[in-house]
């Protein structure tokens, strides 16, 4: 009985409370199917709750009251929505809300209309910054429910947004919404949605998407490095929409303000905003230095930094110098240059080799490291005179050359022979020798002289004895010798070699000459008789000896003034020592070179000495050069007191001539005469004492003896020979004496072209 009587106290207790309760809504659907044009009805009643209630009506989250189309029926408990001629637009979620002061519940219930579907949310053209993140909504009622597709216009057509879906688009098509992520100008464009559950018509709706986008460069910061002299340009690229202005400074100073007339501006807008390009035609060093540039249009601003460096060609390398030279190489060195704003990427030394006329030969270049100050040139020519400098490189190109320096490579042994030698007897024991000097690229050094040698032709196990020739400080390649002092009718062997400071080069082709079994003629003696305009009578006289009675013949050698060719006339002999022959036909008032020769069974004597005479001067001439100190008018009186002052002058300065010429005739005479008792040959070489070069002996240079003669005292004639001691050689091959007279350095053109 007690527990029953505690069952009904809490039952009581629970009614009361019950009573103080917030409202619970009874559930409700539509009271009937709807149908385009009918009606229905929501009816929303309270299970309990404390009154007083208040009841609210909601369509799809948006509280409704009474319209055209829709009644409400009180707001207290129960309340009914009522709708009237129904469209597909009434379709939603309604919800009832009932409250008191304890609190408050709701009940939604969904109205299905069949139809085609409404806007509920339309979207709008959005306009966006750069990287902002958007969310565009299209969203239709309707029964079934509707579907919203998103399109984009795409090369003139629209498409598909789904198929175009880039990672920064989102779309959500339960809730109809569109999301952008980071928007950028590659996504402005024209979009639209649509909207279809079937029943037509279909909604569409277009909107635009515009990114506003504040002026912004990609690159804040660059370095840029010129060139001086060069074209230097800067750009500045600012992206944004138009107007884009840019500005430029220079170390914070506006261009206008700097140098206007240097700086030239160019702004070019695009699509993408503006690019600002500025040019200086030549850049210097001035033009170094920090420049700026602003951008800015509506949304924003920005800024870009350029740092210029004008970079120069380097300074030279200092102190180059020869650190030591050899035949063919030299190491020189050098001091890097002062720094420059750039490194040095290498060196570039040149060299060329000097001739002895001061023309330089072809330009050698080597490109060696930057890290180098020591350099070996090689391959040079030795005995050889260089000159040299080096040049730093840098990113600019060649530097300035540095100070030039001058160098001679040591000599070597000549590589090269003597060549064309000739050799021809001119005497019993005479023989003439005449060749070239070896290839100048081969001399390896400067030419002191050639070593003549000569033995029997048959003994080939005595080597040669040799001759010293020394050219000095002739620049001819033509030379010629005269071996003297041989055996009469014998045949000889003789080479040439050429020196230098270090020694002997290869000897030339061996050449064979028999020297005469007889004695030539003595040299003829031959003199002027008379002079006329047009001829020359020459006389002559040949000495009375054996070998001179058997003359078959006299040559007679003549040319007129400056002329290179010789021309010759034969005549002979009537067993006569003493004749004339007279040469006609010549031209007045010239000089004419003359000699003679002998001839017999053996060969042709030495030349005579060579005489230069000539011819007189006509009549006519004379009257013109004499005419003159007369008065022109031909009455007999002089003329002007220092024309005859001067032609009284001629005569004199000519009549002391004539008397020189006479003492020179009357000396050369007797020398003749003297020299009568000398051998044949002797007299003719020392007839031309002074157009032969002098055989000087050649210092020792202290080089290796390269050439031994076992017996260098023995001469090749039959003991009638004498050393002459007071002209001794001091090298190895000077184991013969040699006369002075006896070497010629002469023009190829003619022998006896040196008159005395």
């Amino acid at each position: 009985m007690f527990v029953q009587f505690i069952l009904v106290v809490l039952f009581y207790i629970n009614q009361e409370s019950y009573g103080q309760d917030i409202p619970k809504v009874n559930p409700f659907v539509a009271a009937i199917k709807p149908v385009i044009g009918g009606k229905t009805s929501f009816t929303c009643q309270s299970l309990y709750g404390s009154p007083p209630l208040q009841v609210n009506w909601f369509k799809d989250g948006k509280e409704i009251g009474d319209s055209s189309f829709v009644r409400i029926k009180s707001h207290e408990d129960p309340s009914i929505l009522i709708i009237e001629s129904i469209q597909s637009t009434h379709s939603g979620n309604y919800s009832c809300k009932m409250f008191n002061r304890f609190g408050h519940d709701s009940y939604t219930a969904e109205l299905f209309v069949e139809g085609a579907p409404n806007w509920v949310e339309k979207p709008k053209s959005v306009k966006s910054n750069v990287n902002q993140t958007v969310t565009i909504s299209c969203s239709a009622s309707g029964y079934p429910k509707a579907k919203v597709y998103w399109k984009i216009y795409k090369n003139s057509i629209w498409a598909n947004l789904e198929d175009n879906l880039k990672p920064s688009i989102k779309i959500n098509n339960s809730h109809g919404k569109l999301t952008i992520h980071n928007i950028n100008r590659n996504l402005v464009g024209k979009y639209a949605c649509f909207v279809s559950n079937g029943i037509k018509p279909d909604l569409w709706s277009e909107f635009d998407l515009e990114v506003q986008v504040p002026a912004e460069f990609k690159e804040k910061n660059v370095a840029v490095s010129a060139k001086k002299g060069n074209l230097l340009e800067l750009t500045c690229s600012a992206d944004g929409d138009q107007p884009v202005t840019i500005k430029w400074f220079k170390d914070s100073t506006p261009i206008d303000k700097v140098d206007p007339s240097r700086y030239s501006i160019t702004d070019a807008p695009n699509k993408e905003g503006t690019k600002s390009i500025m040019t200086v035609s030549s850049a210097d060093v001035k033009d170094d230095g920090l420049y700026h540039c602003f951008a800015e249009n509506s949304f924003g601003k920005d800024e870009r930094k350029i740092r210029v460096t004008i970079i120069e060609p380097p300074p030279a390398p200092t102190n180059f110098a020869v650190q030591q030279v050899w035949s063919r190489t030299v190491s020189v060195s050098w001091s890097r240059p002062p720094e420059s704003k750039t490194s040095i990427l290498s060196y570039l030394i040149r060299y060329w080799k000097v001739s002895s006329t001061g023309v330089n030969d072809r330009l050698n270049e080597v490109n060696i490291s930057s890290s180098l100050t020591l350099y070996f040139i090689k391959d040079l020519e030795p005995g050889s005179s260089y000159e040299s400098t080096i040049i730093a490189i840098n990113e600019v190109g060649l530097g300035v050359p540095s100070a030039k320096i001058s160098f001679s490579t040591g000599e070597e042994e000549p590589t090269g022979a003597p060549v064309d030698l000739v050799v021809v007897s001119r005497g019993p024991t005479t023989a003439r020798l005449a060749w070239r000097s070896p290839p100048k690229n081969t001399w390896n050094g400067k030419l002191i002289g050639f070593y003549v040698g000569y033995r029997l032709f048959d003994d080939y196990k005595t080597p040669h004895s040799f001759r010293t020739v020394y050219v000095g400080e002739s620049n001819s390649s033509h030379h010629e010798f005269f071996l003297t002092s041989l055996l009469k009718g014998t045949k000889y062997s003789i080479i040439v070699k050429s020196y230098n400071s270090a020694g002997t080069g290869p000897e030339s082709q061996e050449v064979t000459v028999e020297t005469l079994a007889g004695d030539v003629p003595s040299s003829p003696r031959l003199f002027v008789s008379t002079a006329t305009i047009d001829s020359i009578t020459l006389g002559y006289s040949l000495p009375s000896n054996a070998a001179n009675k058997q003359i078959q013949n006299l040559d007679l050698h003549f040319k007129e003034g400056d002329d290179s060719s010789w021309r010759e006339m034969d005549f002979f002999v009537d067993s006569k020592e003493i004749g004339e022959y007279t040469l006609s036909a010549l031209n007045p008032d010239t000089v004419y070179t003359v000699y003679l020769t002998a001839s017999n069974e053996n060969g042709v004597s030495d030349p005579s000495p060579i005489i230069k005479t000539r011819t007189s001067r006509s009549q006519r001439d004379n009257f013109a050069n004499f005419g003159s100190i007369f008065d022109p008018a031909g009455n007999g009186q002089f003329g002007d007191y220092r024309d005859f002052v001067s032609i009284l002058s001629i005569i004199i300065a000519v009549a002391i001539i004539i008397i020189v010429i006479v003492f020179a005739f009357v000396y050369v005479r007797k020398a003749q005469l003297e020299a009568e008792t000398k051998p044949n040959f002797e007299f003719a070489l020392a007839s031309q004492t002074g157009t032969l070069a002098l055989n000087k002996s050649i210092p020792n240079f202290g080089t290796e003896r390269r050439f031994h003669d076992s017996d260098n005292t023995k001469p090749l004639m039959h003991g009638t020979m004498t050393l002459d001691h007071g002209n001794q050689y001091p090298v190895s091959y000077s184991n013969l004496p040699t006369e002075s007279r006896h070497s010629k350095l002469v023009d190829p053109s003619h022998i006896y072209d040196f008159p005395r």
